[in-house]
């Protein structure tokens, strides 16, 4: 897990590409990888599967795609950010590059009607690791009562489509309240992916709770204070 936690502070959305394939060996690994991460919810309905094509709007050429599925199930965006973005960080970690592309789907001929959202991931032809003052992101203001919280500040590291940043997190004494915001139109009438955003930013916050020794748990719930320009998601404890 640390070496996810440092991968927080490097790792880069990479849209260039050797096209060389990884090893069998390496996929085998991978495999383990993603059997050990943490899961958001204990039961999810999550599967995922390897192509080498794939066709969308933001394509990228790259030698692999795991594109993540589900059945349908309420929470299994969030809950697909938050397992695979893990993995984004693994292989971070690994000396790869990786890249979430939303409207990007498999061949119509393999495509499945519970598809969620693709990752890009292979080689990379330059240095897939960034120095931490390159990240734009929002004032820490804007999206968190308390941006000293070191937890929090991963979560904030997290990427999001369209770099938009859709969270806000409430810090109280035991626990933080999650946001999300409600996009303005046209943006609302065109992303749709918000809670994979929102699970991408909780598994750095877990990660970053196991950094510090302390135990992560979410618990999805509309049952917040309101806040205006924002729906409520839930409460990490």
């Amino acid at each position: 897990m640390e070496a996810l936690y440092q991968s927080i502070f490097t790792r880069n959305a990479c849209r260039n590409y050797e096209q060389a394939p990884l090893s069998l060996q390496f996929f085998d690994e991978m495999e383990d990888a993603i059997r050990a991460f943490k899961r958001l919810y204990e039961e999810d309905t999550l599967s995922y599967r390897i192509v080498t094509e794939t066709k969308g709007l933001f394509h990228v050429k790259a030698p692999h795609y795991l594109i993540v599925s589900g059945v349908g199930n309420k929470g299994e965006k969030e809950a697909a950010g938050f397992l695979f973005q893990q993995l984004g960080l693994w292989l971070t970690s690994k000396g790869l590059g990786c890249v979430w592309l939303g409207a990007t789907k498999d061949d119509e001929s393999r495509a499945r009607r519970g598809d969620i959202i693709t990752i890009a991931f292979g080689t990379m032809s330059d240095d897939p690791h960034r120095l931490r003052p390159r990240f734009k992101r929002k004032d820490p203001l804007a999206v968190t009562n308390d941006p000293s919280d070191p937890r929090i500040q991963a979560a904030l590291l997290a990427p999001s489509g369209l770099n938009c940043q859709p969270w806000y997190f409430e810090k109280e004494e035991d626990r933080v309240l999650v946001y999300r915001q409600k996009l303005n139109a046209p943006l609302a009438l065109v992303y749709a992916l918000t809670p994979i955003d929102i699970g991408i930013a909780l598994a750095h916050y877990m990660v970053a709770c196991a950094h510090e020794g302390k135990s992560f748990t979410f618990l999805k719930s509309s049952d917040l204070p309101k806040k205006r320009g924002y729906y409520p998601f839930g409460i990490i404890k």
